[in-house]
């Protein structure tokens, strides 16, 4: 017998709503300034889960790279980083410690987004903005600069996961300071920064595919995307390379391409999640609901779920924490149903 759904339409009254803040054109920099309360408690989660030290040289790292770097939002960053105190703006920015299970099933998306950091899930909010494309809704930390999670009504909804550690040698901490030393050497923006450029200025599905598939990044990963008229792929990326699987399709943390085979899948139980969550987009009526969440999507790690319309503009979050071995919710359910454009154009 399947494990049962776990369903969370009804969590405890008193848990705490997901805020909404409206940043209109400000992008993270107003973010950042209606929601700093949040920011510092993030850092100083950081700080608390691996040291001041530990942060301070990963923040000290992330500036040094981010200085060269050619991405359009690295002022946004130091804006940030000028306004919190201590260290951790750069680091949390250029984590990419995340592990997450992300289905494209036109026009929806569903989406478990994983992370090793304790009380993410608490602080997630969800971000409206205005872009030249159109508007859109992120899900989000204040702090954060780039996009793992948005929808933008009548264009398409996005997620970004991990992407496997290449397998250079036997050793796992070998294989992560190479990868590192590489990233080090390159100007191209994180996958997290192209997620919101594609949010940000590509019109339609297809402008959004071809700028997630063509434009080079730092590092590899793996962009799923949903559009609003039936349209749906996963792109598999490395720096200057690109596999796109067209129609419905899951992502978890390990390659679909038969050619990149060799490489540590990232999270826990990549394959069986990918395995879980497919069987779910095809024995289950798809809705607004978290019916697909459920063990192995729904693992300790789990810090948020999302479910995205691109066709009709609903968008449905809830935080979650680890209990045990699972994960709970920590936040009540968001709804938002944003308005679809009469026309994809700038208001």
């Amino acid at each position: 017998m399947p494990p049962k759904p776990m369903h969370y339409r009804s969590p405890d009254a008193l848990l705490p709503e997901i805020p909404i803040i409206d940043c209109d054109e400000g992008g993270a920099e107003r973010l950042f300034d209606l929601s700093a309360t949040g920011a510092r408690r993030l850092a100083t989660i950081a700080r608390r889960t691996f040291t001041p030290p530990v942060v301070a040289w990963l923040d000290w790292r992330s500036r040094k790279w981010i200085e060269k770097n050619d991405s359009p939002y690295v002022p946004e960053i130091e804006h940030i980083a000028e306004r919190l105190p201590g260290a951790g703006a750069h680091a949390l920015n250029l984590s990419y410690e995340w592990a997450c299970t992300t289905a494209a099933v036109a026009p929806l998306m569903m989406r478990a987004l994983d992370w090793r950091l304790d009380g993410m899930g608490r602080e997630v909010v969800v971000a409206r903005h205005r872009s030249p494309a159109g508007s859109w809704l992120n899900v989000t930390w204040p702090g954060f600069v780039g996009a793992l999670t948005a929808l933008a009504p009548g264009r398409f909804a996005a997620a970004l996961n991990q992407a496997p550690l290449r397998r250079r040698t036997y050793l796992l901490p070998i294989d992560w300071a190479i990868d590192r030393l590489k990233i080090n050497g390159t100007r191209a923006m994180p996958p997290t920064h192209a997620l919101r450029l594609a949010l940000e200025t590509c019109s339609t599905f297809d402008e959004a595919v071809e700028l997630l598939r063509d434009t080079p990044i730092a590092l590899p990963c793996m962009f799923a995307i949903s559009g609003a008229n039936g349209e749906a792929c996963v792109i598999e990326r490395q720096e200057e390379k690109a596999f796109v699987f067209d129609g419905n399709e899951v992502m978890a943390n390990h390659w679909l391409n038969s050619q990149w085979r060799r490489g540590r899948a990232r999270g826990i139980d990549s394959e069986g999640r990918w395995r879980a969550l497919r069987a779910s987009t095809e024995q289950t009526e798809m809705g607004q609901g978290f019916g697909w969440l459920r063990p192995p999507v729904l693992n300790r790690l789990t810090r948020l779920a999302a479910v995205m319309n691109a066709a009709t503009g609903a968008l449905s979050v809830i935080g979650l924490e680890a209990k045990g071995t699972i994960a709970m919710p920590v936040t009540k359910v968001l709804h938002v149903d944003m308005p679809v454009p009469a026309k994809r154009q700038y208001v």
